[in-house]
C-alpha cells in the first residue's frame, strides 16, 4: 500500500480567522487554499459542499457544526477536536490527522482516500458506507465505531482498540488484523472471512459467536474409543 502524503504550500496564509474564512468560502462559492490555522474555535458553523485544500490545522477546534458535503484535500490536523461534528457525506483525501479528537463525528456516506489517522480517539465515530480506500488508522481507539457497510480498499489498522466496534456488512478479507484488540466485535459472520488474525483473537471470535472451546473432556480424533473402531 502506498499512501499519497499531502501536498502543502510552504508559505501558507497566516493570521486570518478561521471561521471568517470558511463562512466566506460558504457565501462565495470559492475554495479555501493555503491556510495555516492554529490554536481556532469554530462554533455553531453550518457550510454545505465548501472545498478546503492545501490547510494546516494546529490545536483546532470544530464546536457544533454542520459540516455536510465539505471536504478536505491535501490537509494535515495535528491536536484538532472534530468530535460529534456533522460531516454527512464528507471526505478527507491524501490528509493526515494526528494526535486528534474524531469522537462521535459523523462522516457517513462520506469518503477517505489516502489518509493517515493516527493516534487519534475514533470512539463511537460514524464511518457508515464510508469508501475507505488506501486508509491507515495506527494506534486509533475506535471503540464503539460505526465501519458498517464500508468499502475497505488496500485499507489497515495497527495497533487499534476496536472494541465492540460494529463491522456488520464490511468485508474485511486480505486484511492483517493481528495486533488489534476485537473484544466484543459486532458482526453477522462472514466479515471477517479471509482475515488474519493471532490465536488470542481467534478464541476470542470463537466465544463471541458462541462456541465453547474444550480440550479437555473427549479423546481426539484416532484417539480412545474411536480409534478402537477401525482397528
Amino acid at each position: 500500500m502506498k499512501r499519497e502524503k499531502p501536498q502543502i504550500n510552504v508559505k501558507l496564509k497566516k493570521g486570518e480567522s478561521a471561521l471568517d474564512v470558511l463562512v466566506d468560502a460558504d457565501v462565495k462559492r470559492t475554495v479555501v487554499y493555503g491556510y495555516y490555522f492554529d490554536d481556532e474555535t469554530v462554533q455553531h458553523l453550518t457550510i454545505n459542499g465548501v472545498e478546503v485544500s492545501g490547510c494546516m490545522f494546529i490545536n483546532c477546534r470544530f464546536q457544533d457544526c454542520l459540516f455536510e458535503g465539505v471536504s478536505f484535500l491535501n490537509c494535515y490536523f495535528k491536536n484538532c477536536d472534530f468530535s460529534f461534528m456533522n460531516m454527512h457525506q464528507g471526505s478527507f483525501t491524501c490528509c493526515e490527522i494526528v494526535e486528534s479528537k474524531l469522537t462521535g463525528l459523523n462522516l457517513s456516506f462520506g469518503v477517505l482516500n489516502n489518509v493517515l489517522i493516527r493516534t487519534t480517539s475514533c470512539r463511537y465515530v460514524n464511518f457508515s458506507e464510508v469508501k475507505m480506500t488506501v486508509v491507515k488508522f495506527v494506534s486509533c481507539d475506535m471503540t464503539s465505531a460505526d465501519v458498517d457497510k464500508v468499502r475497505l480498499k488496500e485499507s489497515e489498522f495497527v495497533q487499534c482498540n476496536m472494541t465492540e466496534m460494529n463491522i456488520c456488512g464490511t468485508s474485511f478479507e486480505g486484511m492483517n488484523l493481528r495486533g488489534n484488540r476485537l473484544d466484543k466485535l459486532i458482526f453477522m459472520g462472514g466479515e471477517l472471512q479471509g482475515a488474519t488474525v493471532d490465536s488470542a483473537q481467534a478464541i476470542g471470535l470463537i466465544r463471541l459467536m458462541g462456541i465453547l472451546v474444550d480440550d479437555n473432556g473427549s479423546p481426539a480424533y484416532g484417539q480412545g474409543a474411536n480409534r478402537k473402531r477401525f482397528e
